[in-house]
């Protein structure tokens, strides 16, 4: 085939100039982008540290306060349970209450209530235990029901007390004794001293911690003022929409705009922007469940312009490399293509070549760079080549002195098989030329399959008869024990066929193959123009006598696959083996006689 002409074709070398060139370029752009990336990232991880430091402060210092609260009734529960605390002595309960009173410094009141609606309630204030008549009150008479029925404790709803003037959140605890209900603890903290954990000291204008009872209400903020007479009218705290703080009353009203520069799986709190009166705000915030009737919710505020200051300023840095860096990326990215696409081509074809699937490679088309076009003209032509070499050379004898790289002669114990159509020369009487050639290569495709899945080298096709051999060129410890499998996979092949060839009015085939084991030479072997890569000793032949020695065995099965195995094969098996010996054989061209077995299903 003549080669085609390389001109107005562009050198490889003009090509990867002009790649490297482009390169350097995106390679200086991306030093630059990388240190916009890294500020970008630094500066909000600077922001998001802030964030958790500012809210998980507010919540360490809320769960250190109400825990105690909890644990303190609890406790007093448990020695109610235990009998420490008699339910039944009120001088009992009265000292438990008072002692109660004074381990946890922030608990404005404990109570008991009995089942009949009467309570002992120790005043932090007057140190002393008052009692209270609420068998008539609704309220007090629902919470005996509720509390009746239930077996844990739980933080209720707040509730405001028009005699201190303040909103308390309380802990209540049922008591059981006998399966007996016998009362309810309750421990009340003002949230005034949640107010006193929420510091805001130290924080710019800008800036601001809050705590939200439910959505729509605000119990602790910066500067929060209300009356006694907007508690009783709303029920405990204000609503949003009462606070002076035109900003946080708008958390949820004003549209919400959300966060792009943040992943939310990886921050453990929530947040959103919102703009009011012109100016932009930042909410951060997240949920602490259980520690009254709805979910508090810890917050924290900044200007929107105040966080993202230096975010704003890398940002502006980087619009005009970003601009430039896309633009080297679009052109590194078509001259890519124009170089990547022939190399690649080539890379998956010499590929299927190394695998030696020569029938699924496809040839190179032409292309505009001059060495890759001469590389691709080469290859076609090698293609072709080989295309024809795989005919005349085993393709799985090839694959394995690749894999070895190994081809001198040697003494090697061995495995031969020898196989051979039965009456082939009166069967293919009636066939034509053609016919003969069809079936012999379906027939040796059948053979050779079977020979090949058990690692065993197809070494030469004699006629009708195939000569094949295990533990060469690798090696192969089990070599006797693959033949045999070899021999029993042809034997159920030629079966299923034959099957086939009765159904379609064909007539059926017989074989034989004999198996014999031992030392021979194994290499190349031929002259320097024509080298066979075959075995060459004893062992080839007394394989081939075997075979021929099935003729003169008796099958009274009319077995379609006769199968004979030397006694030193049968000794070199591993696997155990259904054998049937048939006695001891002189085989031609040996002194002495050889134990023959027949291999059965």
């Amino acid at each position: 085939m003549a080669q085609q002409k390389s001109g107005g074709r562009v050198s490889i070398a003009s090509a990867l100039a002009l790649s490297f060139g482009t390169l350097v370029c995106i390679g200086i752009l991306a030093v630059l982008g990388v240190s916009i990336i890294t500020g970008l990232a630094n500066t909000r991880d600077l922001l998001i540290e802030k964030v958790k430091t500012e809210m998980g402060t507010v919540r360490n210092n809320l769960t250190s306060l109400l825990d105690p609260v909890e644990q303190q009734v609890r406790y007093l529960a448990d020695l109610m349970y235990d009998g420490s605390i008699d339910v039944n002595n009120e001088n009992s309960i009265e000292e438990a209450l008072l002692a109660g009173l004074a381990g946890t410094s922030k608990i404005t009141g404990l109570v008991f209530v009995y089942p009949d609606g009467r309570l002992k309630v120790a005043d932090r204030r007057t140190r002393t235990i008052i009692e209270y008549e609420r068998s008539k009150d609704p309220v007090a008479k629902n919470t005996l029901e509720e509390m009746s029925t239930s077996r844990t404790g739980s933080w209720a709803k707040l509730i405001y007390t028009a005699d201190t003037r303040q909103t308390l959140m309380s802990f209540r605890q049922p008591v059981t004794i006998d399966g007996k209900f016998a009362g309810f603890l309750i421990a009340a903290i003002p949230v005034s001293a949640v107010n006193d954990i929420v510091k805001t000291d130290g924080m710019n204008v800008d800036e601001d911690r809050f705590i939200l009872y439910g959505r729509q209400h605000v119990l602790v903020q910066k500067n929060l003022q209300t009356t006694g007479k907007d508690l009783i009218t709303e029920g405990v705290v204000p609503k949003l929409s009462e606070i002076s703080d035109p900003v946080l009353s708008s958390i949820w009203s004003a549209p919400k705009i959300p966060f792009r520069l943040f992943g939310d799986d990886e921050l453990g709190f929530e947040g959103h922007f919102i703009d009011v009166e012109g100016q932009r705000y930042q909410f951060f915030y997240s949920s602490i469940e259980g520690y009254t009737d709805r979910p508090l919710i810890i917050g924290y505020r900044i200007k929107f312009e105040e966080a993202t200051k230096e975010v704003r300023r890398l940002a502006n840095a980087g619009f005009a490399g970003l601009a430039i860096l896309i633009f080297s990326i679009l052109i590194a990215f078509i001259i890519g293509r124009k170089i990547s696409k022939p190399i690649r081509a080539l890379s998956t074809a010499s590929q299927k070549i190394s695998d030696l699937e020569f029938d699924t490679v496809p040839t190179l088309p032409p292309s505009r760079l001059k060495e890759l076009n001469e590389a691709s003209d080469a290859y076609n032509t090698m293609l072709r080549g080989l295309g024809w070499f795989e005919n005349y050379v085993p393709k799985g004898l090839v694959r394995k002195l690749m894999e070895t790289g190994d081809a001198h002669s040697e003494g090697r114990d061995v495995t031969v098989m020898f196989t051979d159509i039965v009456g082939f020369t009166p069967f293919a009487e009636h066939l034509s030329s053609e016919e003969v050639a069809r079936m012999l290569n379906a027939h040796f495709e059948l053979v050779a399959s079977c020979i090949e899945a058990e690692g065993g080298t197809v070494d030469k096709f004699i006629g009708d008869a195939v000569m094949a051999f295990w533990g060469a060129p690798e090696y192969q410890i089990d070599h006797a024990a693959r033949a045999c499998r070899a021999a029993i996979a042809i034997r159920a092949a030629i079966s299923k066929d034959n099957k086939k060839r009765i159904a379609e009015g064909e007539d059926p085939i017989h074989m034989r193959i004999g198996i014999h084991t031992g030392r021979l030479v194994v290499g190349n072997i031929g002259s320097s123009g024509r080298i066979n890569y075959t075995v060459v000793g004893d062992t080839v032949n007394i394989a081939q006598r075997i075979e021929q020695l099935g003729k003169s065995v008796e099958d009274a099965d009319n077995t379609e696959v006769l199968i004979l195995i030397s006694d030193i094969t049968q000794r070199e098996n591993e696997s155990a083996l259904n054998l049937e010996s048939i006695g001891a054989h002189q085989v031609k061209g040996r002194n002495s006689s050889v134990s023959i077995y027949k291999l059965l299903d």
